[in-house]
C-alpha cells in the first residue's frame, strides 16, 4: 500500500515538474533601499552571508581571519576566527562556502578543494574565545568531488563536476547515496566540469531539509526538488537552458552576451534566489533583483534593490535582508559594505 502511495506522489510530482511554466518574475515586485551597517570592523570582499538569530556571519579574507560574526539584534561586533594553515581549527584549503542549515542550527564553511565540510554550533562560536574545534564531514568516497554541498534531512545534497550525474545525495558521514539528473541537455560534447560550469549555479535547502532548489549561473535553468522517501523527485521547473556558450571541444568559454541569471540562493521558509539580469561582459556578479518562491516551486514575489547586491541572506522573523553590495563612494572600485534593506 505505502509503495503505491509514493508511486501515485512520484507521478503526480513528474507531471507537474514537466510543466514549465512562463511567469513574469518582475510582477508583484517591491522596490527596496538598504542602509549601511556599522559592524565595527574593517571589511575586505565579503564572498558569502549568513544568518542565524541572532548571528550575522559572513566570509572575508581579511588580515587572515576568514569569518566575520557580528551580532544583528545587539548590532555590535562579536569576533573573527578562522584561519588558514595545518593547525587545530584552522582550514587548509582556499575557497570557502558557507552556508546556514536551519534543520539542525548549525553553520557550515565547506572547501571544495578537498570536499572536506566544517560544522560549527552557534552557541560555541559566541562563547568560545580560543580555537574552535569543529565536526567534519568529509565527500572523498568518489575522485570527482562536490563543489557546493547543502544539509538536507539526513544528509546532504550536492552539486559538481560529476561524470555520473547532475546532482548526489550523500548520507549523515559523506557517503554517497545516489546521483541523478543527466549530462548534457542538448548534445554538446562536454565532461563532466564542462556541464558544470555551463548549467550549474546555486543551491539552498528549506527549513525542514525536505527540499531543495539549483538555480543555474549562466542560463535561466530554475529547479526544484523534493526528497521523498530518500529520493529527490523534481517537482518544478523554469527553463530555457539557452547558454551562450563557445565550446572548443571539451573546453567551454562564457559568451560575453550571456546573460547573468542566478548569482546566490538562500532557504527558509521560503526560497529566495539573487537573479542578475547582467551580460557576461557587463560584471560576473552582482544582481538587484530577489526572487521569492514557496517551496512547490511558485513564483510568489520579488524585491529589487537600489544597489547591486553580490550576496545575501534574510532574517524572515524580523522581515530585514542582510547583503554584501559594492561601496560606491570607494574610488578603487574593490570596497565593500554589509547592508540592511527591510522587507
Amino acid at each position: 500500500m505505502f509503495s503505491k502511495i509514493k508511486y501515485l506522489i512520484l507521478i503526480a510530482l513528474f507531471i507537474n515538474a514537466c510543466d514549465t511554466p512562463k511567469v513574469d518574475f518582475s510582477s508583484n515586485e517591491t522596490n527596496i533601499s538598504g542602509i549601511k551597517l556599522d559592524i565595527g570592523c574593517l571589511i575586505g570582499q565579503p564572498y558569502g552571508i549568513v544568518y542565524l538569530d541572532p548571528l550575522l556571519l559572513f566570509l572575508d579574507p581579511y588580515d587572515n581571519q576568514f569569518v566575520t560574526v557580528f551580532d544583528a539584534k545587539n548590532k555590535q561586533f562579536v569576533r573573527r576566527f578562522l584561519s588558514q594553515g595545518q593547525g587545530p581549527g584552522e582550514v587548509a584549503t582556499l575557497p570557502l562556502r558557507l552556508y546556514v542549515s536551519y534543520c539542525d542550527k548549525k553553520i557550515g564553511i565547506f572547501q571544495p578543494q578537498i570536499a572536506c565540510l566544517n560544522i560549527y554550533d552557534p552557541d560555541e562560536i559566541i562563547e568560545n574565545s580560543n580555537i574552535i574545534t569543529p565536526e567534519r564531514v568529509c565527500f572523498t568516497e568518489k575522485p570527482d568531488k562536490p563543489q557546493y554541498v547543502r544539509k538536507i534531512k539526513n544528509g546532504y545534497i550536492g552539486i559538481g563536476p560529476f561524470e555520473d550525474g547532475r546532482f548526489r545525495l550523500y548520507d549523515s558521514i559523506g557517503n554517497v547515496v545516489s546521483s541523478f539528473g543527466k549530462y548534457p541537455f542538448r548534445g554538446e560534447e562536454m565532461d563532466g566540469f564542462g556541464s558544470y560550469t555551463v548549467y550549474q549555479g546555486y543551491i539552498c535547502s528549506d527549513t525542514d531539509g525536505n527540499s531543495f532548489v539549483m538555480g543555474s549561473a549562466y542560463c535561466d535553468n530554475l529547479e526544484f526538488y523534493r526528497i521523498v522517501d530518500g529520493e529527490a523527485v523534481l517537482i518544478k521547473r523554469y527553463e530555457s537552458y539557452d547558454a551562450k556558450a563557445i565550446f572548443y571541444g571539451n573546453a567551454i568559454r562564457i559568451d560575453d552576451n550571456c546573460i547573468m541569471n542566478y548569482r546566490d540562493a538562500y532557504g527558509g521558509k521560503y526560497c529566495y534566489m539573487l537573479h542578475s539580469g547582467k551580460t557576461h561582459k557587463e560584471g560576473k556578479y552582482g544582481g538587484r533583483r530577489i526572487l521569492v518562491f514557496d517551496w512547490d516551486g511558485n513564483y510568489i514575489k520579488s524585491y529589487k534593490a537600489d544597489i547591486d547586491i553580490y550576496f545575501f541572506c534574510v532574517d524572515e522573523e524580523n522581515n530585514i535582508l542582510y547583503a554584501s553590495v559594492r561601496d560606491q563612494n570607494d574610488e578603487t572600485g574593490g570596497g565593500f559594505n554589509i547592508f540592511q534593506f527591510n522587507l
